[in-house]
């Protein structure tokens, strides 16, 4: 995932480490909340995709049934752009945003209790 700065596109993670990015903790939970509901679900897809439709689809025995199932099942499990392959990508993808989203709910947090520290050093100076 990125994010267009003022003069390059920035990958979020790389944001996010450096402290630019911050979330309100509780809209960042809602979001991280949206996130792991979305993992599981592809979780779920995964699962299915490698009980059943990467089962071996019965077409006969004979060399041609037997090309047929050898070729369904390597794409949907085997090939690079087969079903699990892409669910699997996607599902990193999400794993790596829902970190981001806590790390920069720690950045806002993080940020919160400088300003409260410096708030608090000034008012005990007046």
């Amino acid at each position: 995932m990125y994010i267009v700065g003022d003069k390059d596109v920035v990958p979020l993670r790389e944001t996010v480490t450096s402290g630019q990015v911050q979330i309100d903790p509780e809209a960042g939970e809602e979001l991280r909340k949206q996130l792991q509901a979305q993992i599981d679900q592809v979780d779920s897809w995964i699962e299915r995709a490698n009980s059943s439709i990467a089962r071996p689809t019965a077409l006969g025995a004979n060399p041609v049934g037997d090309k047929m199932r050898d070729k369904f099942t390597h794409r949907a499990e085997g090939e690079q752009y087969s079903f699990v392959s892409v669910m699997t990508a996607y599902r990193t993808v999400l794993e790596q945003t829902k970190t981001s989203i806590v790390e920069a709910i720690g950045n806002f947090e993080a940020l919160d209790q400088e300003q409260q520290a410096e708030l608090k050093k000034h008012m005990g100076n007046s």
